[in-house]
């Protein structure tokens, strides 16, 4: 899980680093709201935010606009004016009124969102959050473009893809392949697959790929 961190020299980022995990959990310090509107947001699963001015309220109401990403954010305990109402939002827009505050809601926050990043299969589970897919106890084999292709397959459940369908998706995740590397990659899935007598996807002639195991549900 990436966060980013807009702080008023309260030190958050380096609490919350330490609390957590590296390889689990990291927050980027952002130094400025400048720095981070020219950043790729989405790159981030939870945005922190403490600072009171307008320009706060005003940058909060951008990220809700324009992508779905949670954000918690720091101020002190007065009368809220009309404008900051009008972002209250608990599943989206959590306000916090002092530190010991903000930092209880940025834990709670972290672990309900690592986990809704665990789609239970049924015989397996898929760990979004750090690449892991396990069935019953056992961790499969499987590198991150396989992971991620399961992952395409999982979330398009319905749905066949086609080659090219699952290459513009892994583009959208920053990764580049090729149908012919796709064909490859969910050879492979199948073999790891196999060692546990499941398999997860259907080869739908001259159409594509689909996911074959149970619906999807999280924990």
């Amino acid at each position: 899980m990436r966060i980013a961190s807009i702080e008023n020299e309260n030190g958050v980022s380096s609490l919350i680093n330490s609390h957590f995990d590296k390889n689990e959990v990291v927050v980027e310090k952002i130094e400025s709201m400048d720095e981070l509107l020219f950043k790729d947001c989405s790159i981030y699963d939870l945005i922190l935010v403490d600072m009171t001015h307008n320009r706060c309220l005003q940058f909060i109401q951008y990220i809700k606009q324009k992508m779905n990403i949670p954000v918690i954010y720091l101020t002190e305990r007065y009368q809220k004016n009309p404008y900051e109402q009008e972002l209250d939002d608990k599943d989206f827009v959590i306000h916090s009124y002092t530190r010991e505050e903000f930092i209880d809601d940025i834990f709670n926050k972290v672990e309900e969102l690592s986990k809704s990043e665990v789609i239970d299969l049924g015989a397996c589970t898929l760990d979004e959050a750090n690449g892991i897919f396990k069935v019953g106890n056992k961790i499969l084999d499987l590198t991150r473009s396989e992971l991620e292709i399961c992952s395409i397959l999982i979330h398009n459940m319905a749905k066949i893809l086609s080659k090219e369908d699952i290459v513009e998706e892994m583009g959208k995740r920053n990764l580049a392949t090729t149908p012919r590397s796709v064909r490859e990659h969910i050879r492979k899935i199948r073999v790891e697959f196999k060692k546990a007598d499941l398999e997860p996807i259907d080869t739908i002639t001259a159409k594509g790929y689909r996911w074959a195991l149970e619906s999807l549900t999280r924990k």
